[in-house]
């Protein structure tokens, strides 16, 4: 089957790093996608381990002053495009402000939004069918633990075709909001937000209609984040 959005790399450091060297060669709603990304990088610059059996793949989508929460609505779609394949694992998704899908407590799915004009670049990395203990990865889930033995794994293109129709989806819906409110991992958790030499600590009180994270802090003070590294109670 032919999907011409699809631009397939053999391998690459980063498919979001190449998407945003190659800008002015693509177009809204094309593919970045390897099996063998060498390189890749999350949040802050953190390394994203790529081993077998994680899907990473770059969407490219157009910038717009509509999209107020980019990392939050693709966590959105990402969690849709499972659901919509595999609908018995959609009890188990939540959304972690501001770029993770979580199942089961632990990170499925990771995402970066990076911008070069006049495009979005939305990197997920999903962990489709992986060791996870054999990787030394304790605090992640792979898709395949949640499906029952009769059911096949979704295939990368699967994957790929159903995120990329739920992104160009949630870039054009107000509905978003009320989900990722729905979805909130955080709410009613502990934690410590961290900015820069800011250290925030209090707990979870929901994702606002414009992505921010609503924190009730230690001096019952409800303060809303539009940005931070979140470290969470179990």
């Amino acid at each position: 089957m032919a999907f011409p959005w699809l631009v397939w790399l053999e391998t690459c450091e980063s498919t979001n790093t190449w998407a945003l060297h190659h800008a002015d060669q693509l177009y809204g709603g094309q593919v970045i996608y390897t099996q063998a990304q060498t390189r890749g990088r999350g949040q802050y610059n953190r390394t994203w381990q790529s081993p077998k059996g994680v899907l990473t793949a770059s969407f490219i989508l157009p910038q717009s002053p509509a999209i107020v929460a980019p990392s939050v609505q693709a966590g959105i779609a990402v969690m849709r495009a499972l659901s919509g394949l595999r609908p018995a694992v959609d009890r188990h998704l939540q959304l972690k402000w501001p770029n993770d899908v979580m199942a089961q407590g632990k990170k499925l799915a990771g995402i970066l939004c990076e911008s070069r004009s006049p495009w979005l670049v939305v990197g997920v990395g999903l962990n489709r069918c992986v060791d996870v203990e054999a990787m030394g990865f304790p605090q992640a889930m792979s898709l395949h633990t949640l499906l029952d033995p009769c059911e096949a794994v979704p295939t990368d293109l699967e994957l790929l075709a159903a995120i990329r129709a739920e992104l160009l989806w949630c870039w054009q819906q107000p509905q978003w909001a009320g989900v990722a409110a729905e979805r909130d991992f955080l709410r009613g958790r502990s934690l410590t937000l961290v900015q820069g030499e800011q250290i925030w600590q209090g707990i979870g009180v929901g994702i606002g209609d414009r992505g921010t994270l609503q924190v009730c802090l230690s001096n019952g003070e409800v303060r809303e984040f539009s940005s931070g590294h979140v470290i969470y109670a179990p």
